[in-house]
């Protein structure tokens, strides 16, 4: 493997190096309470809808069936966006060949979503063929970290205009902590799953990056 590629491959894993941990008790979650609520109370409402009239059955119907879009809407948003209602950090390095940004979501001390944005300008990179080694070490990267990948990871890349872009997203409210863990010897989360943001800052800037 060339230098090119064995450099980006160490950045690609970079941040997971730096993050730290904290000690702080979780929530519980409340999917299987509300879950079960929805259940019974659309059991009931179907018991009693068989007593009315047609008329009566229709608006039950209609009711229940904006009921539980509502619902699913909610909980799509609630799966989906671990951002929401959080604080956001900005953090920079950059040189000649590129730029990297890292973004980090936080709510108190506890880091919830790190995400990562690197940027080459292949013209000024090192390497016979600088493109293709990039696609490469993205490559081996995304091979590494496979089994996470959907699943509170991801790692995806462009070529556009002359500049290669690596982004890479880790929800940490919902990847296996542990076996990233076996992944990346490095990375050290306390047994209660959460990550310290302030640590993680630190780390970042002690590594270089500046706060925007």
């Amino acid at each position: 493997m060339n230098k090119t590629v064995k450099t980006v491959a160490i950045l690609l894993s970079a941040g997971l190096l730096l993050v730290g941990c904290a000690s702080k008790e979780k929530p519980k979650s409340t999917a299987q309470t509300s879950t079960k609520a929805t259940t019974k109370a659309t059991t009931e409402s179907s018991t009693k809808a068989k007593t009315k009239d047609s008329s009566t059955k229709a608006k039950t119907k209609d009711s229940s069936t904006k009921t539980k879009t509502k619902d699913s809407s909610t909980d799509e948003v609630k799966e989906e966006d671990s951002r929401a209602g959080a604080q956001k950090t900005v953090l920079e390095t950059s040189d000649e060949a590129g730029k990297s940004t890292v973004t980090l979501y936080y709510k108190g001390d506890t880091l919830l979503v790190q995400e990562k944005v690197d940027d080459y300008n292949i013209s000024k990179m090192d390497g016979d063929n600088p493109l293709e080694e990039m696609k490469e070490a993205v490559a081996i990267s995304q091979e590494k970290f496979k089994d996470l990948m959907g699943h509170g990871f991801e790692l995806t890349s462009e070529y556009k205009d002359g500049i290669f872009y690596i982004y890479n997203t880790i929800d940490y409210t919902k990847i296996d902590l542990q076996k990233l863990k076996e992944i990346v010897p490095g990375f050290n989360p306390l047994n209660d799953s959460t990550v310290s943001y302030s640590v993680t800052k630190e780390s970042l800037i002690n590594s270089g990056m500046v706060e925007k």
